[in-house]
């Protein structure tokens, strides 16, 4: 039985890490699994928003140490499981919505955050609690982290493992939105249709520009940002934008 189930609904995906009995600890042969998953997605045009979230109250504590190594070395582990999920999220073109109940620690932190949206529920909560066991930070959270709090935070979090709460990780930037238990439901699949029916090549354009804006003087961002208005110029979706709006009608993109 597998530990990573993807379904499918409407126009998005869900991909579930599934093994509740150890808070859906990730093992070394999941990783690789969910990693060719979100690369099956990222190609898959009828796709145009992947949900990542955890089997039942818990989203995910971490690697499952009691499955070893897999007979690997750590630097292979890590590019063929872990960093490559990190990886595949964060270089996603669609929309990457981490849906989190319970905890998220350790590399199910940095997961969580790898993606677009993190929508919480009020009992979340978050803690890269490497340096408790000994170990340096892995599954991007070095390069996630700094960038979602600043260096001070990143720093306090990822040495003390400290854990943050839902409502803290909000107003700290590691979380989008946090909801109480009886509205999270309906509320994140509110905001996953949203998300899902945004035009999708716009969406891939932004996530780029945004991503890149760190490393890019003003006069770099300004021409990368006329580069993808250019080809978003060619789309059919933006053709049914300015279309809905001389018409007074939503727009219907179809990520075309």
């Amino acid at each position: 039985m597998t530990d990573i189930e993807v379904t499918r609904e409407d126009d998005y995906a869900t991909v579930t890490i599934s093994n509740p009995d150890r808070k859906n600890a990730i093992s070394a042969e999941a990783c690789e699994e969910m990693a060719a998953e979100l690369r099956s997605l990222e190609h898959d045009a009828g796709v145009r928003a992947v949900v990542v979230q955890g089997e039942g109250d818990a989203f995910c504590s971490g690697i499952d140490l009691s499955g070893g190594m897999d007979g690997k070395g750590v630097v292979e582990e890590l590019e063929t499981g872990l960093n490559a999920i990190a990886a595949g999220l964060l270089r996603m073109e669609k929309p990457t919505i981490a849906v989190v109940r319970g905890v998220a620690v350790g590399a199910g932190a940095s997961l969580a955050t790898a993606c677009d949206f993190v929508y919480a529920r009020d009992d979340a909560v978050f803690g890269w609690g490497f340096t408790d066991i000994g170990l340096a930070p892995d599954t991007g959270a070095t390069y996630v982290l700094p960038r979602l709090v600043g260096v001070r935070r990143a720093l306090d979090l990822l040495i003390t493992a400290r854990r943050v709460d839902a409502e803290e990780a909000v107003d700290m930037g590691i979380a989008t939105e946090t909801f109480d238990d009886e509205e999270f439901e309906d509320t994140v699949a509110e905001r996953i249709a949203t998300l899902a029916s945004r035009p999708t090549l716009a969406v891939g354009e932004t996530k780029r520009l945004v991503q890149r804006a760190t490393h890019r003087s003003m006069e770099e961002a300004l021409r990368a940002e006329a580069r993808a208005q250019d080809r978003i110029f060619e789309t059919e979706d933006f053709a049914e934008g300015v279309g809905a709006f001389f018409e007074g009608r939503d727009p219907e993109f179809q990520g075309r």
